[in-house]
């Protein structure tokens, strides 16, 4: 009675271990179905991930953290690759002035609107173990718009009697007058000659400028002021006029096709970089300490000009650009503004800042590419010496002077386009 007990014990054992596995067997086949199926949890998972680096790229894309566009007013202002839209918020903005950062590879950036007692933005860059301000460590420049190429720049024909009228095409990259075939595509500066008045303010001479931007009857006069061109001193230092033909072509065809063009935020530095706190690059020493010297105005020139990178020192008529961007602020002198009566690091005066450009109005006079006569180049803005002798010019003032000359008072701008 035993032995047949176990054996039907042992048979119940069998068929429920059959039964599990069968069991088993569908479930797996339901889980992998579930798990590998088209619609399963591999591919739901695999599709969400791709939907969350999208999204994430698209957030990156609207804050400018990779290269892109930042849109405006209808329009778009190009963000190059290796650069980053500004997160602080009064730098954001297109018609306030838009800065861009430069992006050293793997760096990351903690963004703040703060600021320290002097009105310094405290945000900060991490590039491996070191831990920097922002403005102080990386390159900055601000977006200058323009709307009408026409604005900045006409054919060599242009005349009061017969106005060019520039036209951009995109296909083959070409900037052409549609008015004068036979100086279609030889382009240069539309610039903007001041008329200036003055007054008088607690013993201060205040200097007013008006420039006239709807003018367009300006010619290509060599007696005066013009670009492209050399002056007798190029010969002797590497500049021909062939270069500087083509790199105004070069700039000019770029703003015509991105609607503006990037400004170096501050007076250039060393190497020409554009950081707050610089040592700024002048033609010669200051007192041999302290301020950088670049050999003359081609010390300069050549320090800001890299074309690889896209780089060149600004022309006069983006320089008037700057100023119509600007406004009637940037025509007129200010006593009210601390600026500097010596030479300053970049970027140190928060009250000489206009659409987030520094020491327009103070600090270094600016060498522009523009030449003046045959043997003189011009330069724009003033410097601190002004406001010592307590005269206040405005940003548009425009100088010509010896580019062979080794001034400690002249700096200059760099220019970046796409």
């Amino acid at each position: 009675m035993k032995k047949q007990k176990r054996r039907k014990e042992k048979g119940i054992t069998l068929v429920a271990l059959i039964v599990t596995i069968i069991v088993l067997i569908i479930l797996a086949g339901v889980i992998l179905n579930i798990v590998l199926d088209n619609d399963g949890i591999i591919n739901k998972t695999k599709e969400g991930t791709e939907k969350y680096k999208n999204a994430q790229k698209d957030e990156q894309e609207l804050l400018g953290e990779i290269g892109g566009y930042i849109e405006y007013a209808g329009k778009t202002a190009p963000i190059p690759e290796g650069y980053t839209k500004s997160q602080i918020t009064t730098e954001d903005d297109v018609a306030e002035g838009l800065v861009i950062y430069e992006m050293p590879e793997g760096a990351t950036v903690t963004w703040t609107n703060e600021e320290d007692s002097n009105g310094k933005n405290q945000s900060t860059i991490t590039i491996g173990a070191n831990t920097t301000n922002l403005q102080e460590t990386v390159n900055q420049y601000v977006w200058i718009p323009v709307d009408d190429i026409n604005s900045m720049v006409m054919c060599k024909s242009n005349t009061g009697d017969s106005i060019c009228n520039l036209v951009y095409d995109a296909n083959v990259n070409k900037l052409t007058c549609t008015t004068h075939p036979k100086t279609a595509t030889e382009l240069v500066g539309r610039l903007y000659i001041t008329t200036s008045t003055h007054t008088t303010e607690d013993d201060n001479l205040i200097y007013f400028y008006a420039m006239d931007f709807t003018e367009r009857d300006q010619t290509y006069n060599t007696s005066s002021y013009h670009e492209p061109n050399t002056v007798s001193s190029d010969a002797n230092n590497n500049i021909t006029i062939d270069q500087l033909k083509s790199d105004f072509t070069a700039m000019a065809k770029s703003v015509a096709k991105n609607g503006g063009f990037y400004i170096s935020r501050y007076e250039i530095g060393e190497n020409g970089e554009s950081k707050k706190g610089q040592q700024i690059l002048t033609a010669a020493s200051w007192n041999g300490t302290n301020y950088l010297g670049a050999n003359m105005w081609y010390g300069l020139y050549n320090k800001i000009r890299n074309i690889d990178a896209n780089k060149q020192m600004i022309w006069g008529c983006q320089y008037d650009q700057i100023i119509r961007f600007i406004g009637t602020e940037a025509q007129r002198g200010h006593s009210d503004r601390n600026l500097t009566t010596s030479p300053a690091l970049s970027g140190q005066n928060e009250l000489d800042k206009m659409k987030n450009i520094y020491d327009l109005e103070g600090n270094q006079y600016e060498w522009t590419a523009e030449a003046n006569s045959t043997n003189r180049r011009a330069n724009r803005g003033t410097n601190h010496s002004d406001p010592y002798n307590g005269y206040f010019y405005s940003a548009c003032g425009r100088g010509r002077n010896d580019p062979t000359a080794v001034y400690s008072d002249f700096s200059s701008r760099a220019t970046l386009y796409l």
